[in-house]
């Protein structure tokens, strides 16, 4: 499963571009995407594409904060199942457990990290490879604190926002918007709210609608079958040494990630590229010795390799002995 994003969520942006008076189309279909992909529930976009569009989008408008505008243009069924969830949720950590829990519906990269300290509530963002885009920050924070104020029915301030992107000079937009203290070129994008508030009972909460959507969304990312990335880059290097030699950058680009991005992640499960490209060659050659069905010569190129020496010296040093006296065994 490609690094990717749930299509139907896109249409805020859509929407956004349309309202600061840029033709949305244009800078959609330079991505190969139209109005009918981003509307289709069924349909994931790769997510490499997503940092491209927020940073052309933000270079086509001229209001450096037209991202705070998202919220008026949020619906739950953009993020399907899991909006729909969000609204049945009985209080608001509830719902914040449940963004958390099921992300995977929106985006397979990014992760909401949940944090109590004392008295207060800590939800931060964390966009991993996507960096730092102001405008996608602002569309973030102001839809999630619409979903929270919508859920709460009554007004709600959070008691502290924080962004990773520097001061525009049109912060008053995010005094007057989330009204609390806003503090940027901080560590993470985050909202603090008191506990007090985050386990107050919600008004329309629904604990029986709220898990049918959870086993809709459990369903849903079944289907998208989520593998670890170590599973998912073994595949594409099996799929692709016949080829020739198979690169960190070409696994990366199959994954719709930055090659930086395929490193810190492998490091982060204690392992790496190089690591797995030699785990996969060695498994595919002992298979394919123990096959019987290729020459030594034939399973150099399928796994490769420039040369019969050079795949000689690795199989000798994976198990022992040559790949010749291996197939003699048999």
């Amino acid at each position: 499963m490609k690094f990717s994003y749930y299509s139907p969520h896109l249409e805020i942006l859509w929407k956004l571009l349309k309202s600061s008076h840029v033709a949305p189309a244009p800078v959609f279909s330079k991505y190969g995407l139209k109005y009918e992909n981003i509307k289709n529930p069924e349909q994931r976009t790769p997510l490499k594409l997503i940092p491209k569009l927020w940073d052309d989008a933000s270079s086509m408008v001229s209001n450096p904060c037209f991202g705070l505008n998202a919220y008026q243009f949020w619906h739950p069924g953009y993020l399907g199942s899991l909006g729909y969830g969000w609204l049945n949720s009985l209080t608001l950590r509830e719902g914040f457990e449940r963004l958390s829990r099921y992300i995977g519906m929106l985006t397979n990269s990014g992760k909401i990290v949940l944090q109590e300290k004392g008295q207060y509530y800590h939800v931060i963002l964390q966009h991993e490879e996507m960096g730092i885009n102001s405008a996608r920050s602002d569309n973030a924070l102001s839809i999630l604190m619409h979903m929270c104020r919508i859920n709460y029915l009554e007004e709600l301030n959070p008691h502290k926002v924080t962004f990773t992107h520097k001061e525009p000079v049109c912060s008053g937009e995010h005094f007057a918007y989330f009204k609390c203290n806003v503090s940027f070129k901080q560590p993470f994008d985050s909202l603090v709210f008191p506990v007090s508030v985050i386990d107050t009972p919600l008004p329309a909460g629904n604990k029986k609608l709220a898990e049918i959507n959870d086993k809709i969304i459990i369903q849903y990312l079944k289907e998208l079958n989520y593998e670890s990335l170590e599973q998912q880059v073994k595949q594409i290097i099996a799929q692709k040494l016949p080829s020739g030699l198979v690169t960190g950058e070409m696994v990366a680009e199959e994954l719709s990630i930055s090659h930086r991005t395929l490193q810190r992640k492998l490091k982060n499960t204690n392992t790496s590229f190089k690591e797995l490209l030699e785990q996969s060659r060695r498994y595919l050659a002992e298979k394919y010795i123990a096959e019987g069905k290729f020459s030594v010569t034939e399973i150099t190129f399928m796994l490769g390799f420039g040369e019969v020496s050079s795949f000689s010296r690795a199989y000798k040093r994976w198990t022992g002995h040559s790949p010749k006296a291996s197939k003699a065994e048999l």
